[in-house]
């Protein structure tokens, strides 16, 4: 009987089987862009973490050059 099943609707059989793997194959897409996505998303958190220890850094040189501006320029008056 199941042999039976299968030899008339092999045609629906094969269309079923070839959909599970094609979910399945979606499915290991997603998953990998979802670990994509959060690699890259560490990797843009910690850039961002050095530009804001940058972005000080400047700034606190910045700051020593105004007051070494400021302090030679007061020397020479």
């Amino acid at each position: 009987m199941p042999d039976a099943f299968v030899k008339n609707n092999l045609s629906v059989v094969i269309s079923f089987v070839v959909a599970v793997f094609t979910a399945g194959g979606i499915f290991a897409e997603f998953t990998a862009l979802k670990d994509e996505i959060h690699l890259v998303h560490e990797r843009l958190d910690e850039k961002i973490v050095i530009i804001d220890r940058i972005e000080a850094r400047l700034l606190d040189v910045e700051k020593q050059l105004e007051y070494e501006r400021g302090f030679l320029d007061a020397k020479k008056k």
